[in-house]
């Protein structure tokens, strides 16, 4: 088409290319600004407390129709019966007539006699504290009159509170989230055995110091482990806003408080030398740990994958693809615990999974779909793509 000529003409064409220009602005702001309406538990990291009204669950069960409770052929979890060296009293009932002729029946055990049934009831004893009173007493000389004091061993007048009784208020306060007036509590309802509020605090403060080379080896393994699970949270200490990490691996979790939520706390986590696999959200604290060595939560990508199906449209088609994807991604990791296959194994099956990712994510940016955030780090053509801590 020949260019206008016309002062009138070329300024409607400037004028409707600008608009054009506004318009497509426009219904990207538009996409950008739905996308953000649309967001919730399933499709983004909004927790399921604050979704909005018309938002799915999170999880949605289909009904089987069958009855509720245990299903024909499940394993059994029955109670477990105590040894007989945790049994501190044994009450007996033995029959002494024959049910069917009533004659008597020895008190003794026969070598013919079924093994007993049984039947254990735990009871607590008498929860108030057992409180242990140190008198220094003083006595008179009859022969000169001077007065004599056995004093109390200052080790023993050094603490107020027995190791158990400690250990168990610590244990409270840890591991069930007990505030110190709240133990203060236990000690006078439960325990009835007073404890002042400054007491309680004191004793937090000798845990705290008893439990510093623990937590020093707990750092140490999950730092040194090949893998492992990391995240932060909101933390309130003496008022002032922290930040609570966590990394775990295997059976070991280190905890740590720090004033910042940003890299300098990470490597107070895990050391200078990050070692190993880091598994995180996409915080970006972690942007600086290498692509290669880093694996975005599961979990994440899996309500990334459902945004873009919520969007529609190409994206919807890749969302799918993805979806499907990490089914079979977690068919391998399930088949792999349920000991199905060996760790080689499951690497052989996520191998061709991993690149099939990686070409569908070049893909979706080829396609220049709306903007989105990057679900994985891209790892390029590197023999250890963003799959390889699976």
């Amino acid at each position: 088409m020949a260019t206008p000529t016309c002062p009138g003409c070329l300024e409607r064409e400037q004028r409707n290319a600008a608009l054009e220009r506004r318009v497509a602005e426009l219904e990207a702001l538009v996409r950008d600004l739905r996308a953000r309406l649309d967001t919730n538990a399933t499709n983004s990291g909004t927790p399921p407390s604050a979704n909005p009204p018309g938002a799915p669950k999170p999880v949605t069960k289909q009904r089987t129709g069958k009855r509720r409770g245990g299903q024909p052929g499940h394993a059994a979890h029955l109670r477990r019966r105590l040894p007989p060296e945790r049994v501190d009293h044994v009450v007996t009932f033995v029959p002494e007539h024959c049910q069917r002729c009533c004659a008597p029946l020895p008190v003794g055990r026969g070598p013919a006699d079924p093994e007993p049934t049984w039947h254990q009831v735990a009871e607590l004893p008498a929860m108030a504290a057992e409180v242990t009173e140190y008198q220094g007493h003083f006595r008179t000389c009859p022969g000169c009159g001077a007065i004599s004091h056995a004093p109390i061993p200052a080790a023993l007048k050094a603490h107020s509170v027995g190791p158990r009784y400690a250990a168990t208020l610590a244990y409270f306060a840890g591991s069930h989230r007990l505030s110190k007036r709240g133990l203060e509590e236990i000690t006078t309802d439960v325990f009835d055995a007073p404890l002042a509020l400054g007491t309680v605090a004191n004793l937090h403060a000798e845990m705290s110091a008893a439990l510093a080379p623990a937590h020093a080896e707990a750092l140490r393994v999950v730092r040194e482990a090949p893998a492992k699970n990391v995240d932060e949270t909101s933390w309130k200490l003496a008022g002032q806003l922290c930040w609570l990490w966590v990394a775990a691996s295997g059976p070991v979790a280190a905890f740590l408080i720090h004033a910042h939520r940003g890299w300098d706390a990470l490597v107070a986590l895990l050391g200078e030398d990050i070692k190993g696999f880091v598994c995180s959200d996409r915080w970006s604290a972690y942007a600086k740990l290498s692509p290669f060595y880093r694996q975005i939560c599961w979990a994440h990508l899996c309500r990334d994958f459902q945004k873009l199906v919520d969007r529609g449209g190409p994206a919807a088609r890749l969302g799918k693809k993805l979806q499907q994807l990490g089914d079979r991604v977690f068919q391998a990791w399930h088949l792999f615990r349920g000991g199905g296959c060996d760790r080689r194994g499951l690497q052989r099956r996520l191998s061709p999974e991993a690149a099939r990712l990686e070409r569908l994510l070049r893909g979706g940016a080829a396609a220049r779909m709306p903007r989105r955030r990057p679900s994985v780090p891209m790892s390029g053509r590197s023999s250890r793509p963003c799959g390889a801590s699976w």
